[in-house]
């Protein structure tokens, strides 16, 4: 039987896909999933009677009933039953799924954020399983598994046709157990076998934290698991014993998690009695405050990073903070997720239910959700009569006005604290926007191919413990520089990678060939010999371009190039570093608390204040703005 703790009542899930450079599955769950919370909406205004309900479920009932008695063939029921409640969950919410009982597990292992393994992140590279990277002070890593091995056997069994999913499951263990892999390693002629000691493995909230310079400090806070907010503690601690006096939050590619660890999470910043968060669904309403002052000091400025991957808890922490005029968010507008799922325990063998019960509203009123985020049925920005007010009918931070955004939809306008206009129904919109740069389209290929991963780990096995002496400050000579180019230009899959452009210019012969037909010519090949030359000259246009287009992409390369052989040789945490010195957002992010005129302007209202009830946790409003 699952027992699934209480903490786990309440959590989310995360679909959207995780940014090219983290697209890894781990031993350790760098899992892009859970997070509590998805679109905000309201309750149905019209309910059939619990007569009428079981009425339908009976005719379900007799319906499955008939198929398993008369169908012509004999019938699977899991597969039937399974059939029937993925139409039910089609019929609600993307985030209302019932979960077997490895999902489960999965579910559990994601939430506890510890699990027995021997501590490594594995993907499926060139059909092999392959060890992406150690974690640091594990099992694995203390018996010198490298990143780029290859692992060609479990306990014995080839790994050759298994699925990520399934080695995962063979890797994972009771701890103080042994499982031997295995291991087929660049620059090394024989395959070897390790036994390696399975022990608790525990996946960091906090991937990284270190000073930006004397006064900055920057934590990643990567997802919300048990143990978020005292990690994260213990990692401001120690920022603020190196000197910080202003804070950078990573909330980037985070998709949230539990609950309960946002709310911990945003009682580390906020004032005692602020309002966190509030939840409202059709059987539970509760509201959130901050039950005590955070641990930095109210002049500590404090810039929040969030994107695209921010999502739910993530939303809930910056959007807190930003209502509060705590902290100046940076970056693109956050996913857009504001529901929370319940698990609701189906059976003794590990089967649950997690249903989407409430939605959440940020301190003054506002919903993240995006309209297509949406929840069948409701409105796009989940505005509505029956949802978002007091147990008397009273409205809770009303939005004072409805602007009309033309591109998409109707925008809810609310007040900060302070007076700043934010809007409703579309994520965390940043205080500050900032466009990453486009990778080149060569770049993109590369980097999905995992070719400045491959080459890391070919030329790291080549220059032996040279590797060691690889850090942020080693130049890559051209000569590295050419052996990749050479080393791309060896990978069939790659050379059979066309642009746009390429694309295009094949399907215009390929029109052209067909039009030949049209006319009796039934030749495979263009005759024309005008066409032809143009069709020829096109191509060799191309060719030079893509030359060319190589050439520009040369500084991203280098560096990803570098970032590679950096965590080969020194571990993820020394790849996070590297690759922070030329993060935009970061340095946007830097650049206004390192100003405090900027960032004061960022602060500064467009209005006065909406008024504040007593005791200073929530902001009721008439349409106009009004107290109530």
């Amino acid at each position: 039987m699952l027992n699934l703790p209480s903490l786990l009542s309440t959590l989310s899930t995360f679909s959207t896909l995780p940014p090219m450079n983290s697209l890894k599955l781990s031993l350790f769950p760098v899992l892009t999933f859970l997070v509590i919370f998805t679109a905000c909406g309201s309750p149905p205004v019209e309910a059939k009677s619990s007569g009428d309900f079981y009425e339908e479920v009976s005719r379900l009932n007799k319906v499955l009933s008939e198929i398993n008695l008369k169908y012509v063939e004999e019938i699977d029921p899991n597969e039937v039953t399974d059939a029937a409640l993925g139409g039910i969950r089609n019929v609600l919410d993307p985030n209302t799924a019932v979960l077997d009982p490895k999902a489960s597990d999965n579910l559990k292992v994601a939430t506890d954020g510890e699990f027995g393994g021997i501590g490594i992140t594995i993907s499926i590279r060139d059909n092999m399983l392959t060890v992406i990277s150690p974690l640091s002070g594990t099992p694995a890593y203390n018996l010198g598994i490298r990143a780029g091995d290859k692992i060609l056997n479990i306990n014995g069994k080839s790994t050759k046709d298994l699925s990520l999913d399934a080695a995962v499951e063979q890797l994972r263990g009771k701890v103080g157990s042994d499982v031997t892999v295995t291991i087929g390693r660049e620059g090394t002629a024989t395959p070897f076998d390790v036994t390696i000691t399975r022990a608790k493995i525990v996946v960091h909230a906090v991937p990284y934290a270190g000073m930006i310079d004397k006064e900055v400090g920057y934590i990643q806070l990567a997802s919300f698991s048990q143990k978020t907010a005292s990690e994260l503690e213990e990692n401001i601690d120690k920022l603020k014993k190196q000197g910080m006096k202003k804070l950078v939050l990573d909330l980037r590619y985070n998709p949230g998690g539990l609950l309960n660890q946002a709310i911990e999470v945003g009682e580390l910043f906020l004032k005692k009695g602020n309002r966190i968060v509030s939840t409202k669904g059709r059987t539970v309403n509760s509201e959130t405050n901050s039950s005590k002052n955070g641990i930095l000091s109210d002049d500590t400025q404090i810039a929040v990073l969030v994107n695209q991957g921010s999502a739910s808890a993530a939303e809930i922490v910056a959007g807190a903070l930003q209502d509060w005029d705590r902290a100046i968010v940076v970056g693109k507008t956050s996913f857009g997720k504001g529901s929370v799922q319940t698990i609701f325990p189906l059976d003794y063998d590990g089967r649950a239910l997690k249903l989407t019960t409430a939605f959440y509203y940020l301190p003054f009123g506002r919903c993240v959700n995006k309209p297509e985020n949406g929840i069948k049925g409701h409105g796009a920005n989940g505005s509505s009569s029956s949802v978002g007010g007091d147990e008397d009918g009273s409205e809770v931070a009303a939005p004072d006005t409805l602007v009309k955004d033309t591109a998409v939809r109707d925008t809810q306008v609310f007040y900060t604290a302070g007076g700043r206009k934010m809007y409703g129904g579309g994520g965390i919109t940043p205080d500050v926007d900032v466009e990453l740069k486009a990778i080149p389209w060569i770049a993109q290929v590369q980097e999905r191919m995992s070719l400045y991963f491959r080459f890391a780990v070919k030329y790291r096995a080549q220059i032996g413990d040279a590797a060691a002496k690889i850090d942020s400050s080693w130049v890559v000579p051209d000569s590295v520089f050419n052996a990749f180019r050479n080393f791309a230009a060896q990978d069939t899959n790659f050379t059979k990678i066309k642009s746009n452009a390429q694309t295009i210019t094949d399907a215009v012969e390929e029109a052209l060939v067909k039009e030949q037909n049209i006319f009796g010519d039934t030749s495979k090949t263009l005759k024309d010999t005008v066409l032809s030359a143009r069709i020829a000259d096109l191509r060799n246009a191309l060719a030079i371009q893509n030359e060319k287009h190589a050439l520009d992409t040369k500084n991203y390369s280098l560096n990803a190039i570098k970032r590679e052989l950096i965590a080969a040789a020194k571990g993820d945490e020394a790849r996070i570093a590297f690759m922070l010195k030329d993060d935009a957002q970061l340095a946007e992010a830097v650049k206004y608390l390192k100003n405090d005129s900027l960032y004061k302007s960022i602060m500064k209202p467009i209005k006065a204040a909406p008024a504040k009830s007593a005791d200073k946790n929530s902001v009721k409003t008439t349409e106009k703005g009004k107290k109530k």
